[in-house]
């Protein structure tokens, strides 16, 4: 569904009450809502106005705004601030929000014209980014400002909930042999590696479609973080076997370069290769469901492919 400029123009002036719209477009990215970058005069300002989903959860549209009013401002971390939000549906009937826009675009369609200097540059300044978000604490595994049944103040518990369920669904619709779901569910109840004592918040989604970049004289730089509706109480793990699982095969040197930055600005446990290997796997199941959920045929095959492989050098082909 598209907004005609009227209506978009009426969204706006619930902001700047005497603002008129000069150009707008579609923005790319989230393809769950409709975001459109709007070019306003009096106040002349660039904004983004996000239009979501008629059935998105309240809970989710609270979380969000949460995130971007308070959080946020805390961690030092670039990204959008909430001008507007209005959940009345009066106006039109689904929920949206203005933003201010920050300028660049997505580091996945950025990556291809990096160098190497460019993606470990870039990748430094990622991995001090979430760094920031994992320092603020949280009292429980889970989802927050939510009831969440599967929460735990035990990162192992969470951890072994949330991977069993997601292997259930696998086993249920035949995603995965049978003897590699024994194997993983053996993997992750039986590893040492989580012991984390307290949850942090995390992005939930930490991947090259939701960072933006900008090129600037001085080479490329981090201008936002987006998209934070899968935040949540867990692992600085989870985000990192995220970004590593999209980007790592491809673009080494941003990893190299972000497990640098991330290391600069917060200490990895002493078995931090160990714990990222198990979320790696538990990354890979989760891709998995929702590769099967959204029919992604190509994500389901490559994620399954990176399980295999997994557990052929784990455990041989026995």
């Amino acid at each position: 569904m598209k907004f005609v400029p009227e209506t978009i123009e009426n969204l706006a002036r619930q902001a700047f009450p005497e603002t008129i719209v000069t150009s707008c477009r579609p923005l790319e990215g989230d393809s769950a809502n409709l975001n459109y970058v709007v070019q306003l005069q009096n106040p002349s300002i660039e904004i983004v106005l996000r239009i979501y989903q008629r059935d998105t959860p309240q809970p989710q549209l609270e979380k969000e705004m949460h995130v971007l009013r308070i959080v946020m401002p805390e961690t030092g971390v670039p990204t959008a601030r909430v001008i507007h939000f209005d959940d009345s549906r009066t106006l039109i009937d689904q929920p949206y929000a203005v933003f201010n826009h920050l300028p660049g675009e997505s580091l996945e369609k950025a990556l291809p014209r990096m160098d190497e200097q460019d993606q470990e540059t870039v990748g430094y300044e990622v991995g001090r980014y979430l760094a920031r978000l994992h320092s603020i604490p949280l009292e429980n595994f889970g989802q927050f400002l939510t009831d969440d049944p599967l929460a735990s103040t035990s990162e192992k518990n969470y951890t072994v909930v949330r991977v069993m369920k997601w292997l259930q669904v696998c086993e249920e619709n035949g995603l995965l042999d049978k003897s590699a779901v024994v194997a993983l569910q053996r993997l992750v109840r039986q590893t040492h590696a989580l012991s984390r004592r307290e949850a942090c918040f995390i992005h939930g989604s930490y991947h090259e479609r939701n960072i933006t970049v900008q090129e600037g004289i001085a080479g490329f730089h981090v201008t936002g973080v987006f998209d934070f509706k899968h935040a949540q109480g867990w692992s600085p793990e989870w985000d990192m076997a995220n970004l590593v699982s999209h980007v790592a095969d491809r673009h080494p040197s941003l990893i190299r370069g972000f497990l640098d930055g991330y290391a600069d600005t917060k200490s990895l446990p002493d078995n931090f290769w160990d714990r990222l290997e198990v979320y790696q796997q538990a990354v890979s199941i989760r891709y998995v469901v929702h590769a099967y959920r959204t029919g992604d045929e190509s994500l389901l095959k490559g994620h399954r492919a990176q399980l295999h492989r997994f557990l052929t050098n784990t455990f041989g082909d026995r």
